[in-house]
C-alpha cells in the first residue's frame, strides 16, 4: 500500500511547541495503491446512482415491460427507458441520436453523438465536444421496480477523449 505523509500539528491554538524545530511527521496508510491512484475514479470505485436515478419510478408502460422481464436503463437525470433515443451520462454530457444495434438480457450497444465538455483542467475551462461515440451497457441488476443495467461505458471515436464508465442501477 502507498503511504502518505501527514503533518501532525499539535497545540496550534494553545501555543505549545512554539520553537522553529521541525514538527513530527508520520506515515498513514490511506488504503490506495500507487496503481489505483493513477487511474480515473470510475475504474477504482463503482459509480453510485444519482439522487434523480434513486427517486425515479417507471411509468405504467415501462413497468409492464419490466414485470415481463425486460431490462431498462436509468440515466443520471433519472429517465428510465428501453432503447432510449438519448442518455445523459455526465454533468454537461449527453449521448443523442442513439441507434441501438443490440439490446438483450445481458447487454446493449448503440452509437450516436456525444455532446459535452471535457473537464480538463476543469469543467469551467474545458473544451466543448461533439463527436461520434459508442455506449455499451452491461451487468443487469435486479431492483425492486425491475432489472436495470448497472454499468455503462462511453467510448468516443476520437482517440484523444478517454472512455468513461458512469452508470449505476437505480437501487
Amino acid at each position: 500500500m502507498r503511504r502518505t505523509p501527514v503533518l501532525l500539528v499539535l497545540c496550534l491554538l494553545c501555543g505549545c511547541g512554539g520553537s522553529d524545530a521541525a514538527r513530527p511527521v508520520t506515515l498513514v496508510d490511506d488504503g490506495v495503491s500507487a496503481e489505483q491512484a493513477a487511474k480515473p475514479v470510475g475504474e477504482v470505485a463503482d459509480p453510485l446512482p444519482t439522487r434523480a436515478a434513486l427517486d425515479a419510478q417507471p411509468g405504467a408502460e415501462l413497468k409492464q415491460r419490466l414485470d415481463a422481464g425486460a431490462v431498462a436503463v436509468t440515466d443520471l437525470e433519472g429517465r428510465m427507458a428501453i432503447r432510449p433515443a438519448d442518455i445523459t451520462f455526465a454533468s454537461r454530457g449527453r449521448l443523442g441520436r442513439l441507434e441501438w444495434s443490440r439490446w438483450d438480457d445481458h447487454g446493449a450497444e448503440a452509437t450516436g453523438r456525444m455532446e459535452g465538455v471535457l473537464c480538463d483542467p476543469t469543467c469551467a475551462q474545458g473544451q466543448r465536444v461533439d463527436v461520434r461515440a459508442t455506449i455499451r451497457l452491461s451487468e443487469p441488476v435486479a431492483c425492486p421496480s425491475g432489472r436495470f443495467f448497472g454499468r455503462g461505458e462511453v467510448v468516443a471515436d476520437d482517440p484523444g477523449i478517454e472512455s468513461t464508465s458512469w452508470l449505476a442501477a437505480p437501487c
